[in-house]
């Protein structure tokens, strides 16, 4: 929701519709965020990590950059 609501700059009841939610469900989860600080930094962290694994576990072939926009030449 934080990533939505805050950072994409989303409306709260788009969102909510979005998501088949009331909207005091979205601000819900806002408080939570905001009143939890450092378990949302763990989590943060913890979804970046799997990220991470997963990227990097990846077979790729010879010559596939992941962060290449295919623009280079």
């Amino acid at each position: 929701m934080y990533a939505l609501v805050e950072e994409a700059d989303e409306n709260p009841q788009t969102v909510a519709d979005r998501y088949d939610l009331d909207v005091a469900d979205v601000y819900h989860a806002l408080a939570y965020y905001h009143d939890h600080p450092e378990e949302m930094r763990s989590v943060e962290d913890e979804r970046h990590d799997a990220i991470e694994s997963v990227r990097e576990r990846i077979d790729r072939p010879e010559g596939v950059d992941p962060h290449s926009t295919g623009d280079e030449e």
